[in-house]
C-alpha cells in the first residue's frame, strides 16, 4: 500500500511535529488524573489537554485561578469557546483512533522506513541526516515517526471505508488543471530602476517639503527626457543601486513593500511612477521590463495537484466518519464554563 510515494501520492515535504516543551513536568503529579472530557471510555486528563496545546492550558489555567479569586474579565467567554475548541479536536482525535481499531488499520515498520527513505533521499539526505536535521529543529525520530504513521493509519482507514471514492483519476487531474489554469502560472515579476532621497529621522517639516520637490524635479526631467532615467540616478540617487544607473533588477511582488508593489506591477514597460513615500524617504520607479510567468504543463503541475485533490477528499471524508463516529459514541466534556 505504500510501497513508494508515487503510490501513496502523499508529498515529498517533511511533516513538520509540534512538540510540547519540558516546562510542564514538574506539574504533571497535579495534573495528570484530572479527567476533562471522556470519549466511549477514553478519559482524556488536563495533562493530555496540556501537551497537545500548550497556550490553550495556559490561557484556560489562568481564566480558572482568576475565577477562584472572584475575578473575571471580558475575554473569559473567548478562552472558554478556545479551550472547548481545543478539546473537540482531541475528542476527535480519540474517535479516529478507535475507528481504526475497529477497521484492523496495520501500517507495517517496513513500510514507514520504505516511506522514510524516500523522503530522505527526495531532500537529499541519507535517513541517519535526515533524522539528525529533524533533532536540530527539535523534532524527534520518534515523534516523527508517529506523526507519519498516524497520516498514513488515516489513509488506510479511508481507504477501506470509503474504497473507490478515494481514488484519485487522471481525469480528476486533468480537469482540476483545466479549470484552474491560472494557479499553474509562475509569479509575475518587474524590472525596475529607482531614484530614491533619503529624509533624517528627526527631519523637519520644511527640509521634507525642500527633498521632496528636489525629488518632483528628478522626477519630472525623468519624463520629459532631457536626462536619461540611470544618468539621474547615477547624479541623484541615495541607494546603492545608483552605480547601476539605479537598476534593481527582476522583483517579485512579495519582495516588495505593500506600497512599492502595489506601484510598479501598475506601471507600463517605460513608464516613470509618481514620487512614493516611503518610512525613510521619497522615491521614484522606473518600470523597464515585465514577465508574467510561464504556466507549468499538465506533468509539471500534477504532483501539486494530487496534492489538493488528495487533501480535499481526506478531509471531506475524514470529516463524514467523524459525524458518524459522533452520533454512536458517548462524548462528554466535563470542563465547567
Amino acid at each position: 500500500m505504500i510501497n513508494t510515494i508515487k503510490k501513496t501520492g502523499i508529498s515529498i515535504f517533511i511533516i513538520a511535529v509540534i512538540l510540547f516543551s519540558a516546562g510542564l513536568k514538574n506539574a504533571d503529579a497535579v495534573i495528570i488524573d484530572q479527567v476533562i472530557a471522556v470519549v466511549n471510555k477514553t478519559p482524556i486528563t488536563l495533562y493530555e489537554f496540556a501537551k497537545f496545546n500548550r497556550q490553550a492550558f495556559e490561557d484556560y489555567e489562568q481564566m480558572q485561578n482568576e475565577a477562584s479569586q472572584g475575578i473575571f474579565t471580558q475575554s473569559d467567554s473567548a478562552t472558554m469557546s478556545k479551550t472547548k475548541g481545543v478539546l473537540n479536536i482531541l475528542v476527535d482525535n480519540i474517535l479516529i483512533k478507535q475507528e481504526e481499531e475497529k477497521a484492523a488499520i496495520y501500517i507495517s515498520p517496513k513500510q514507514l522506513n520504505a516511506y522514510i527513505k524516500a523522503v530522505a533521499l527526495a531532500n537529499n539526505f541519507t535517513v541517519s541526516q535526515f533524522f539528525n536535521f529533524l533533532a536540530k529543529r527539535g523534532i524527534s525520530k520518534e515523534a516523527y515517526i508517529k506523526q507519519v504513521k498516524s497520516h498514513f493509519m488515516e489513509v488506510e482507514l479511508l481507504r477501506k471505508v470509503y474504497g473507490n471514492k478515494m481514488v484519485i483519476t487522471k481525469r480528476q487531474l486533468v480537469d482540476y488543471y483545466k479549470k484552474n489554469i491560472e494557479e499553474f502560472r509562475g509569479e509575475p515579476k518587474v524590472d525596475l530602476k529607482l531614484i530614491f532621497l533619503a529624509v533624517p529621522s528627526n527631519a523637519n517639516k520644511k527640509l521634507k517639503e525642500e527633498i521632496y520637490k528636489r525629488i518632483s524635479k528628478i522626477r519630472e526631467t525623468a519624463i520629459a527626457g532631457n536626462k536619461s532615467f540611470s544618468a539621474l540616478a547615477r547624479e541623484y540617487s541615495e541607494d546603492p543601486s545608483e552605480k547601476n544607473g539605479g537598476r534593481i533588477g527582476y522583483i517579485y511582488k512579495n519582495k516588495l513593500s505593500p506600497n512599492f508593489s502595489d506601484t510598479a506591477f501598475k506601471l507600463h514597460v517605460g513608464e516613470v511612477s509618481g514620487v512614493i513615500r516611503t518610512k525613510f524617504g521619497y522615491a521614484v520607479l522606473k518600470s523597464v521590463g515585465k514577465k508574467m510567468g510561464s504556466f507549468k504543463t499538465f506533468k509539471q503541475a500534477r504532483p501539486e495537484i494530487f496534492s489538493i485533490l488528495e487533501k480535499y477528499k481526506t478531509n471531506k471524508y475524514l470529516e463524514k466518519i467523524l459525524k458518524k463516529a459522533r452520533k454512536r459514541s458517548y462524548v462528554k466534556i466535563l470542563i465547567a464554563a
